[in-house]
């Protein structure tokens, strides 16, 4: 097994090795999981489909804010490791551990809400509850799963997560669309098969993968996790924040805002959703550079991807002005936004992705505290600003998302800058 550092020929690359494959693996994803969303609402009607689309928003709040750490901490680890020849075996071992005792944390407040959520989102079905319930045990594998392919920069076997997980549940979908399936919650089952067997597929030959190496200590492993699990919820806070603004400050008369707002919010973070492909890649680039004293080179890499992110969402926000409100009229039957709401949504988008960015890189450096505390601002600002100012409703929350991100991306990039200068002083 190679266990060497990363290539030097991909090192004048803007984008890290690995991006394009995983970026393919979305887009078959993206395209599974709007097939998906067809399916199930043509099958089920709007007023039945509104469960499964509320079990959707709940898997992905709750999967990525609990599960996430599993992926960054084990790819940077494995990462780590594999430049020093030593195996992560037993780092997998023990983060697995970890991980069922957060899906059982999870769990156990889940199943203390269950008749809460059954009556009130899951019109009476005991079945999507049960939905949830597998699709985070699945989704806490499969995280732990892509912090392996990652680590081990298995890029291939990371896309072929992506598109089987879409693929699964769209074929599913039109088959029991097909048959004539009128319940939501066969079709909610549907969304836990999708990583249940994406890690079938992608997780083929990982025993092999895995050698045995040095422990390493629970002390160690369990605080990291920790400010790593409070790093995602905060950024999960953010993501998911402005909705449910809307809705709360929303009027009688502006019964539909919500709805408008998040189907202009999807539209606006395409560019996001393939950042995913950055950010699986990215890690492990970095952590091989900072592994081996590439302290330079460290510096360049995320140079050139900042870069190459402000090109990316410049040219978001001025897709987003142009065409955002034609997209939406047009995916989301005849939903009407502005153009500059759809602006300024791409912006925070844009933003957000310089901060993540900037998270990764303080991972990178194993500053696990300090993502955390870089996110903090911004989960204090927006609240704040969202209800203190007046104006449009749509305008005070894309204000106060834009400003939440910035001073999160700002707070990250003066922490990195410090852990930079810290690294290149003691090398």
């Amino acid at each position: 097994m190679s266990t060497s550092a990363p290539p030097e020929n991909g090192r004048q690359r803007a984008l890290p090795e690995g991006t394009i494959a995983i970026a393919l693996g979305l887009v078959v994803n993206g395209v599974a999981t709007y097939g998906f969303v067809i399916a199930s609402r043509q099958a089920l009607g709007q007023d039945r489909y509104s469960a499964i689309a509320v079990l959707w928003t709940i898997v992905f709040i709750l999967g990525p804010g609990f599960f996430q750490p599993l992926e960054q901490e084990v790819s940077r680890i494995s990462t780590d490791r594999a430049t020093r020849g030593e195996g992560a075996a037993p780092v997998v071992r023990r983060a697995a551990i970890m991980g069922v005792g957060l899906f059982g944390v999870l769990a156990t407040a889940l199943a203390i809400a269950g008749p809460w959520m059954v009556r009130e989102l899951f019109d009476g079905q005991w079945l999507l509850f049960a939905a949830l319930l597998l699709t985070m045990a699945a989704f806490g594998i499969g995280e732990l799963l892509r912090g392996v392919l990652s680590g081990y920069q298995r890029f291939g076997d990371y896309a072929r997560y992506f598109g089987t997980e879409g693929l699964v549940r769209m074929v599913a979908a039109l088959v029991l669309w097909g048959i004539g399936v009128e319940v939501a919650g066969p079709y909610g089952l549907i969304v836990a098969s999708g990583p249940a067997i994406a890690v079938l597929v992608a997780g083929r030959g990982l025993r092999d993968l895995l050698q045995p190496g040095p422990e390493v200590p629970w002390t160690e492993l369990r605080q990291a996790l920790g400010f790593l699990l409070a790093a995602s919820l905060f950024e999960a806070f953010l993501l998911n924040a402005g909705v449910t603004a809307v809705d709360l400050l929303a009027s009688d008369s502006e019964e539909d805002a919500a709805g408008r707002f998040l189907n202009g919010l999807l539209m606006a973070r395409v560019p996001l959703f393939f950042f995913q492909a950055v950010k699986a890649s990215l890690l492990p680039k970095l952590v091989g550079l900072a592994s081996v004293g590439a302290h330079r080179e460290f510096r360049a890499t995320l140079k050139r991807l900042l870069a190459f992110v402000a090109f990316i969402g410049t040219g978001g926000v001025i897709g987003a002005f142009l065409l955002g409100p034609w997209v939406v009229a047009t995916a989301f039957d005849g939903d009407e936004i502005a153009r500059s709401d759809m602006a300024l949504l791409a912006l925070s988008s844009a933003i957000f992705m310089v901060a993540l960015s900037l998270a990764l890189t303080l991972i990178a450096l194993g500053s696990q505290p300090k993502v955390a505390l870089g996110w903090v601002p911004g989960v204090i600002l927006f609240p704040i600003i969202a209800t203190s100012m007046s104006g449009p409703l749509f305008l005070r929350v894309e204000i106060a998302l834009i400003a939440s991100v910035t001073a999160s991306a700002l707070t990250m990039a003066v922490l990195c800058r410090q852990e930079l200068a810290h690294r290149a002083g003691v090398s």
